[in-house]
């Protein structure tokens, strides 16, 4: 069968279950033949797939038809420029959180560009894509600059310590060996290793579970049935995270130290407004392309 013609069969088969189905087949097919842009599948299109190929495409799809994200199928999001591998240890980043990584970006080369050390941590690391897009745009800046920063990630979850030890490899390469990025298994801050890292941090940086327990059944099918609740649920109201969050980073921020959120699309005002009654200065919201306040940035005054 020719490619344009799988194409064509199999985004009807998927019309009604994915919003996309015609860019879903055409990431399978571009997955599968190793296609590393939209062209070679156009030019493509009068190609005949080979059996084994197309098998393996029919195998993808069937997932695919059962709402499995198309991420998870081919362990791969595009993320500020960087393939990171994902799987359903780790939710999948969204296009929405590049405005935070490139506002914490920003900021480092607006106020940090000259300091002498920069102490980042990610709270909720899961696949790394925050963390590790900030510290590859510092090692591309210059690498002087990027061995005087240190970088901290942490989750909860083993099996997100292990995607973005994968994607530490895969984006950073030999300089992930450097030893200025460690990834730490805990709950929050309560881990023991947390006795050591008061006053360190010049900028913490977070992601967070937010959606509201009660929103959980409401989303669609590939994010409620497949990405890990434990990225997803952020408590009755959405804040539980946030609001431990910004207590507990009083302990292990510098003075003047910036705390960095993505806000859930209705949260920018309440998260805000916590983050003023705990010593939080100089807050900022900005706007994602749809419109809605996506980060929250403060500073703590001591």
């Amino acid at each position: 069968m020719k490619i344009s013609e799988i194409i064509s069969i199999y985004s009807e088969k998927l019309t009604g279950i994915s919003p996309t189905p015609r860019l879903d087949v055409e990431v399978l097919i571009s997955h599968i033949l190793k296609f590393d842009d939209k062209i070679k599948l156009i030019l493509s299109h009068d190609n005949e797939m080979s059996d084994n190929d197309f098998l393996e495409f029919e195998n993808m799809f069937n997932k695919r038809l059962k709402s499995v994200p198309v991420a998870y199928i081919i362990n791969n999001k595009e993320f500020m420029g960087h393939d990171f591998y994902v799987d359903e240890n780790v939710l999948i980043p969204r296009p929405d959180t590049e405005i935070i990584v490139e506002d914490v970006i920003d900021t480092i080369f607006d106020k940090y560009n000259n300091a002498e050390e920069l102490n980042v941590m990610d709270m909720c690391v899961g696949s790394g894509a925050i963390l590790l897009s900030i510290a590859s745009s510092m090692s591309d800046y210059s690498s002087d600059f990027f061995y005087r920063c240190k970088f901290v990630g942490v989750d909860i979850s083993k099996g997100a310590l292990n995607v973005s030890n994968i994607n530490l490899e895969r984006i950073l390469g030999n300089i992930s060996n450097y030893g200025n990025i460690q990834l730490l298994e805990s709950d929050l801050f309560k881990s023991p290793e947390f006795d050591n890292m008061h006053d360190m941090f010049d900028i913490i940086v977070s992601n967070p579970p937010y959606i509201p327990e009660a929103d959980i059944q409401t989303l669609s099918p590939d994010v409620k049935d497949y990405e890990p609740i434990l990225a997803l649920s952020g408590g009755n109201d959405g804040m539980n995270f946030y609001k431990e969050i910004i207590l507990e980073s009083s302990k292990y921020l510098k003075n003047n130290g910036l705390l960095f959120f993505e806000s859930g699309h209705d949260q920018a005002d309440e998260i805000k407004s916590f983050m003023k009654t705990n010593g939080f200065v100089d807050i900022y919201l900005k706007k994602d392309l749809q419109g809605f306040n996506r980060l929250v940035c403060g500073k703590l005054r001591k």
